[in-house]
């Protein structure tokens, strides 16, 4: 029986929700061989200022970095990569696994098994005084976190450094069953965000979604947001964020640049 037309996936003026029946795959010239998930962007006509999607490597695939210049996170959700860093540090990446390239950073991916990637990029904004960020390495299951706001049973792990040389962050936010953020949040930073494990109830703007692994979910500036953690195992999404810059430099200057 087909879903005939049936979806838990929606798109709203201020919040996307795309769940793995809706998924299509395509082709980025900087990933030949791979399938990509392209989940967001700013083609969805909605502001978002960033990309986020999904890279299935299959045996021996490559990767090189962004042709146009952005920084990328990369994630390991399974499989292993070789990481090479052009002039500097090469790595096997492997589950839970993460780095981050800044700007402009030549580097190449090869994957050692069939791999399947988070991706994230993003022009990087600079700012006045401040360096460009380093590559940044590290692995989600190694990092303790700490308590969201004094909660044991709802755990941050940050996977970038708390640095005002990024202007973006990375993060995961680990649930107890029953657990839930602990207030509706409404503020400038937009987020991209990718289910990793269990299930939980979503409420963006006035809308209650159900949300599981591999459901992927865009939240724009100042999108009313709250979770809850349902089922008996801890639920856990990967989470991306601007921040660390004024939010006026993000809009258009005279003459298209910005």
């Amino acid at each position: 029986m087909k879903h005939l037309g049936s979806t838990r996936s929606a798109l709203r003026e201020a919040h996307a929700v795309i769940t793995p029946e809706t998924f299509v795959r395509t082709g980025l010239a900087e990933w030949p061989g791979s399938a990509i998930i392209l989940h967001i962007a700013p083609v969805m006509g909605l502001g978002a200022r960033f990309v986020q999607f999904t890279a299935e490597m299959p045996p021996h695939a490559q990767a090189r970095e962004s042709a146009h210049g952005y920084q990328r996170f990369v994630f390991v959700l399974s499989g292993e990569v070789d990481v090479q860093v052009d002039g500097g540090e090469a790595r096997t990446l492997r589950e839970s696994d993460h780095v981050f390239f800044p700007a402009g950073v030549a580097h190449t991916l090869a994957a050692r098994e069939a791999t399947r990637l988070a991706v994230f990029e993003k022009p990087y904004e600079a700012a006045p005084g401040v360096d460009a960020p380093p590559v940044c390495w590290g692995n989600e299951r190694e990092n303790p976190g700490t308590p969201f706001e004094g909660d044991e049973g709802l755990i941050a792990r940050k996977l970038l450094p708390d640095d005002p040389r990024f202007d973006f962050m990375m993060s995961t936010m680990s649930f107890a069953p029953g657990a839930t953020l602990p207030y509706p949040e409404i503020h400038y930073m937009e987020h991209g965000l990718l289910m990793l494990e269990g299930e939980g109830l979503y409420k963006l703007q006035e809308a209650y979604y159900p949300v599981t692994s591999g459901d992927v979910i865009w939240m724009g500036a100042h999108c009313p947001q709250w979770y809850g953690a349902l089922g008996k195992v801890w639920s856990k999404y990967l989470l991306f964020k601007d921040m660390n810059r004024h939010p006026l430099t993000v809009l258009p200057q005279p003459g298209g640049t910005r």
